[in-house]
């Protein structure tokens, strides 16, 4: 049987990092995609009913980050980096990364309450959703500055992360699928065409996290 790794009590990667991640200097967010199961979805979906705001689900993340790093694609390694400080200057949510034939990209995700809207009634962005951007837009505008220190390695005062550029694209969580309409998801398209950041409620999250932990455990099951 192959064996699989598992994540405590829905709690964060134990063990070692795989093999080919042990002189990597950002081996401790390295996230193990596989390792996600249809218990973590279902308590992240109880995380997204009981919160308060964005700490609790900021909170619970931080243990199970392989939700987050479904929002990627690279086979090579994946990571998933929570409160990056940028500097001294700003602090991101999670910093998440893969890396490819090509080498490595990063998405900088800023979270949101799920319980706010991303739309006003008269279809402007709400607060919440402003602020979010500006946040991205603080970021990249450090990064404009400071590219060379966050792409240098950590052992030389980098931040280690190779290959980042200033225009990082990004990922806004925020809300619930059942305060969007039609136009919403054709503003949310257009901020994406525009500025390169991805909008999606946490269902997003939800969805992907439910479609792999089906795939891989229909996967390690024929290996039984």
């Amino acid at each position: 049987m192959r064996s699989m790794r598992t994540y405590g009590s829905v709690g964060a990667l134990g063990g070692q990092p795989p093999r080919a991640t042990r002189h990597d200097e950002l081996r401790d967010f390295h996230v193990w995609w596989m390792d996600i199961s249809p218990p973590h979805v279902r308590a992240f979906n109880r995380c997204l009913d009981s919160a308060t705001g964005e700490r609790e689900v900021q909170a619970f993340l931080e243990k199970n980050p392989m939700l987050l790093a479904h929002h990627l694609g690279g086979g090579h390694g994946r990571w998933v980096i929570p409160q990056q400080s940028l500097g001294g200057a700003h602090v991101t949510d999670f910093i998440i990364g893969d890396e490819h034939s090509d080498g490595r990209d990063w998405v900088a995700v800023e979270l949101e309450s799920p319980l706010v809207r991303l739309y006003s009634k008269n279809g402007d962005p709400s607060k919440h959703l402003n602020h979010a951007i500006r946040q991205i837009h603080d970021w990249r505008a450090w990064l404009k500055l400071n590219q060379n220190m966050a792409s240098r390695s950590r052992n030389e005062g980098g931040l280690g992360l190779i290959d980042i550029g200033p225009e990082v694209p990004a990922l806004i969580l925020i809300g619930r699928r059942d305060k969007l309409d039609h136009e919403t998801k054709l503003r949310r398209r257009q901020i994406k065409t525009d500025s390169n950041i991805a909008v999606h409620t946490y269902d997003y999250l939800l969805d992907i996290g439910e479609r792999f932990a089906d795939f891989w455990h229909t996967v390690f099951k024929k290996d039984e």
